[in-house]
């Protein structure tokens, strides 16, 4: 059983059942006569505990999903939510580059997947570790996931779960900070998910539904 197999069973399985009002006065009344100081371990206790299900939860839950990764890491991505943000975003920067597939992979150290519905991509390029393909406007970026995000993702006005992935969708223009290069620039409507390890950014189509059947059809 993968983790993120195990995380579903203890979230269906966390179950806090409603304390009557016999119990609360009770705790209550027993609270009033402990010391400040354990008072305060319990609570930390109490806290560890509740986080403890709220992640396990989160791995079931599409709309706590969305809430734990707005600080959370999506596969090489960090999504950090900001007060304001751009109105508008240019097009995703064109791969220029005409590497083969088979040459990209050695490159990157991992094989390619594309999705199908585009056909043959108009542009590759790979480094270490990391693969940009491009079908004119629409750019597909892929990249192994590791403890330290590779991009921020400075976003305005929330994310989207998308279950069918699973992934996240950010439906407005945001700030993309390229973090070892320090490379800034305003990315649109981008769907973002990790799939083996690998994390994937696929921008350029601005229609959600479409962007997450293209995604679906990527192998």
């Amino acid at each position: 059983m993968s983790l993120e197999d195990e995380l579903r069973s203890v979230g269906r399985s966390a179950v806090v059942p409603p304390a009557d009002d016999g119990l609360t006065a009770a705790v209550l009344s027993r609270v009033a006569g402990i010391p400040v100081r354990k008072r305060l371990r319990d609570r930390w206790r109490t806290f560890l505990a509740g986080f403890l299900i709220l992640i396990a939860g989160a791995a079931l839950t599409p709309p706590v999903r969305a809430t734990v990764a707005e600080w959370l890491h999506i596969g090489g991505v960090q999504a950090e939510p900001v007060g304001t943000g751009p109105s508008t975003a240019p097009p995703p920067p064109t791969v220029g580059g005409h590497m083969s597939l088979e040459a990209a992979a050695r490159v990157a150290g991992f094989t390619p997947q594309l999705p199908r519905a585009l056909g043959t991509p108009t542009g590759v390029e790979a480094s270490k570790g990391f693969l940009a393909i491009s079908w004119g406007g629409v750019r597909l970026e892929q990249f192994q996931s590791g403890i330290e995000p590779r991009y921020i993702k400075q976003y305005y006005g929330g994310l989207d779960y998308v279950p069918e992935i699973p992934g996240f969708w950010f439906r407005t223009p945001h700030q993309l900070i390229l973090v070892d290069e320090r490379v800034v620039r305003i990315a649109g409507p981008t769907l973002v998910w990790e799939r083996n390890g690998v994390t994937f950014r696929l921008e350029g189509v601005v229609d959600k539904a479409r962007a997450v059947e293209l995604a679906t059809g990527t192998s």
